[in-house]
C-alpha cells in the first residue's frame, strides 16, 4: 500500500503525532475534571482534533486513560531509574532517596499527574496498571539493593520491595493529601532509610542461614 507525505510527515507519522497530542490532552482533562469525569470529547476539544481522529488510535476513552497512565508511569520509572544510577551503587540510601524523590517531585510539581496517580487506584482498569507500576518500582528496588549487596539475588528481594514499594506509594499518597505532618524531606529520609534498614535484614537472614 501506497502512503502519501503530507508536508515532509508520512502517513504513520501523523497518525502517532495526533495520538501524542491526544494523551497530551488527556494529561490537561484529567488534571481538569478528573478521572470519573474524564471525556472523549473534552480530550478531542483540547486536542484540536475531531472524534474522527480520536477513534483512529482509541477504539474507547478507557483505553486513552490506559495509555496516559502507562505513559506517565513510564516517565516517573525514568526518571526514578536516572536518578538511582547517577548515585554510587554502594550509597544504597543515596540511590533510593534518588529515587524515590525524583517521582515525588514530579507527583509534587505537576497538579494533574498528582489527580491521576489518587485516582487511578478507584478505576477498574487503571487499578490494574498501578499495580504493574507498583511492579517495576519494586523490581528498581530490588535491583539497587543487590547492587549495593551483590550478596543478595534480586530475586529473593521481590516480597520485601513489593511490601516497601506499597508502602511508599501510599505515603507519597498521603503527602500529597496533606495528611502527613512531615515535609517531603522527611519523607524521602524515612523511605530511603527503611530500604536500607530492609537490606540490612535480608544480609542478616542470610549470614543466619550460611552459619553451622
Amino acid at each position: 500500500m501506497v502512503t502519501r507525505a503530507f508536508q515532509g510527515a508520512s502517513a504513520a507519522e501523523r497518525v502517532a503525532e495526533r495520538r501524542t497530542r491526544l494523551i497530551a490532552a488527556a494529561l490537561d482533562v484529567v488534571g481538569e475534571r478528573g478521572v470519573r469525569d474524564f471525556t472523549m470529547t473534552a480530550v478531542c476539544r483540547a486536542a484540536g482534533l475531531t472524534e474522527r481522529y480520536f477513534y483512529e488510535s482509541f477504539a474507547r476513552r478507557e483505553d486513552l486513560l490506559e495509555a496516559l497512565f502507562e505513559s506517565v508511569a513510564a516517565t516517573a520509572l525514568d526518571l526514578a531509574v536516572r536518578a538511582a544510577d547517577g548515585v554510587p551503587h554502594r550509597r544504597l540510601e543515596a540511590r533510593a532517596r534518588a529515587a524515590i524523590g525524583a517521582t515525588t517531585t514530579l507527583l509534587g510539581e505537576d497538579a494533574r499527574v498528582a489527580r491521576l496517580y489518587r485516582e487511578a487506584i478507584g478505576h477498574p482498569q487503571l487499578a490494574g496498571r498501578r499495580q504493574d507500576t507498583i511492579a517495576a518500582f519494586a523490581a528498581l528496588l530490588a535491583r539497587l539493593i543487590a547492587e549495593a549487596h551483590p550478596e543478595l539475588r534480586s530475586e529473593d528481594l521481590q516480597l520485601t520491595t513489593v511490601v516497601l514499594t506499597g508502602g511508599v506509594v501510599d505515603a507519597v499518597g498521603f503527602w500529597l493529601d496533606g495528611r502527613l505532618d512531615a515535609d517531603v524531606d522527611a519523607l524521602l529520609t524515612r523511605c530511603a532509610r527503611l530500604v536500607e534498614a530492609a537490606a540490612d535484614q535480608h544480609r542478616t537472614e542470610n549470614r543466619a542461614t550460611e552459619e553451622p
